[in-house]
């Protein structure tokens, strides 16, 4: 039998694992981890670099822009038209906060009811630690806010990306009145503080959001660190106990923050009121722009929207899985074959894919100057409209197509419950409830997709990931052979027309 600690590690590296295929790139995307870290070093950069950096992404541009042209920043009334202008205007501490806020709200606040109001809660522990940052003589609040910002990354990780056991985790949370520590190791074999910290490092974020991660308990660093760890966690436990439990705030006055030279400091009860308030004056306009009234940021409101995913009707079964299996093995002894028609072998199993619970199942492929992606094949639905729907090209990708065949990764979403790629012309064009899209990869480079939608929810959508993975690689062994069998044919084609010119009185 293995010890448990062998087997809760080996549960934890494939939760890690499963995140990182759905999320495809990190939502702390490549440019806004690059500003952040040259803004972190306050030695290694100016303004004009920084500007490099944003001009990749026209978002940044925008939001720099627009920080540096309101009232708390622009003081002559002039319009601020350059990026570098606006930075040197706003300053690199409050850049780095704004970019970090931006790219984590914006990448999960709308894929669900849930997840905004979780992104909120994260919102306000970011101003509370920069607020308590500041009372308590910590010398770069805007630090100790993005700290709190990512201090409950794993719980937002667990919820977007586990979403039946976070709602095991949040109802026994609710029921039995224990803390989220404790439930999460009951459900999931680990704490969801472990998900974030190993996020974290395969995001390659900077130490101090690792240090934040590991709270006062992690190993004994310098004073600073010890300081800005007890920051950030202190601020995520008021938050939790004002928004979500409703506890009065004279459950935390008699709690303890590290300051900078290591001496205990009680926060006391009126600071913390104060501190509160101005936090939730200050994130008002966000909670207003996400529909969210800040009671439903409550434990009792997260439960019984538990209770509601949990009691979604699932529409997959171990049965129709089994007959896709099936379908998929029969399809590779066609392909082991001399001769095989790879149009009728993609044929059946879109047509299996969609017998075990798909409304429709299309088959794309790459054209030869890798310049667009075409549905070839389809079942299910009106097909020639299908196909003619399934086209997209290569230069403009966005959202799940970009995640399938530039990261190779498999997407499977239920749009009720994940809203990341609503905008994207995939979802725009098909107008699915839920879809999957698997990337067709031959010799490692992608040359084309399985994509299969329903147009009702499907709540249990993440069963289909095996299933669809082997009917996916069931495709891309049956194009690899036949590509092969053909170039076979080629080199013999050539090699008999070269015999024929040798032969002689031909």
């Amino acid at each position: 039998m293995r010890e448990p600690e062998l087997e809760n590690g080996t549960k934890l590296d494939a939760c890690v694992q499963r995140i990182s295929r759905e999320e495809g790139a990190p939502p702390f995307g490549q440019h806004a981890s690059e500003l952040i870290a040259r803004t972190l070093d306050l030695d290694g950069g100016s303004s004009g670099t920084l500007a490099r950096v944003a001009f990749k992404d026209l978002g940044l541009t925008s939001q720099i822009l627009r920080a540096a042209n309101s009232a708390l920043y622009n003081r002559s009334g002039r319009p601020i038209m350059s990026v570098p202008h606006g930075i040197v205007l706003i300053g690199w501490d409050t850049l780095r906060n704004l970019i970090g806020t931006i790219r984590y709200i914006e990448h999960y606040a709308n894929r669900s009811p849930g997840l905004r109001e979780l992104m909120m809660l994260s919102l306000l522990s970011a101003v509370h630690s920069r607020d308590i940052a500041a009372s308590v003589g910590y010398p770069r609040p805007e630090e100790a806010h993005l700290g709190g910002l990512f201090r409950n990354l794993g719980e937002v990780m667990v919820a977007c990306h586990c979403p039946e056991e976070y709602s095991k985790i949040i109802l026994i949370m609710h029921k039995e009145n224990i803390d989220e520590s404790r439930a999460s190791v009951r459900v999931l074999g680990f704490s969801w503080d472990e998900v974030g910290l190993r996020v974290a490092a395969r995001w390659d974020m900077p130490p101090n959001i690792d240090v934040c991660l590991r709270g006062p308990g992690g190993p004994a660093g310098s004073p600073m660190d010890r300081c800005l760890a007890s920051i950030t966690d202190y601020a995520r436990d008021l938050t939790h106990a004002v928004y979500r439990d409703g506890a009065a705030i004279e459950r935390m006055h008699l709690r303890w923050v590290v300051d900078p030279r290591g001496r205990r400091v009680v926060l006391p009860e009126a600071g913390l009121r104060l501190l509160t308030d101005s936090a939730l004056r200050e994130t008002r306009d966000t909670f207003a722009a996400l529909g969210i009234p800040s009671n439903s940021l409550r434990l009792d409101r997260q439960a019984e929207r538990a209770r509601h995913l949990l009691a979604s009707v699932p529409v997959f079964d171990a049965d129709r899985w089994r007959s896709l299996d099936e379908a998929a093995e029969n399809a590779n002894r066609v392909v082991r074959d001399e001769d095989f028609e790879l149009t009728a072998v993609i044929s059946a199993l879109l047509d299996a894919v969609r017998g075990a619970g798909f409304d429709r199942a299309v088959f794309g492929l790459l054209n030869d100057e890798h310049t667009s992606i075409r549905g070839r094949l389809a079942s299910g639905g009106a097909v020639e409209d299908v196909l003619r729907g399934f086209d997209f090209p290569v230069d403009r990708l966005d959202g799940p197509i970009r995640a399938a065949l530039q990261y190779k990764s498999d997407v499977l979403i239920d749009c009720a419950r994940d809203g990341r790629y609503d905008g994207s012309a995939l979802v725009a064009a098909m107008e699915p409830a839920a879809f999957a899209l698997f990337p067709l990869v031959v010799d490692e480079k992608p040359v084309g997709c399985l994509y299969a939608d329903r147009q009702s929810a499907a709540p249990d959508l993440d069963t289909a990931r095996s299933p669809l993975g082997r009917v996916r690689d069931t495709m891309a062994a049956a194009i690899k052979a036949k590509s092969k069998k053909q170039e076979v044919r080629s080199q013999e084609q050539k090699a008999g027309t070269r015999s024929c010119l040798l032969t002689p009185g031909f």
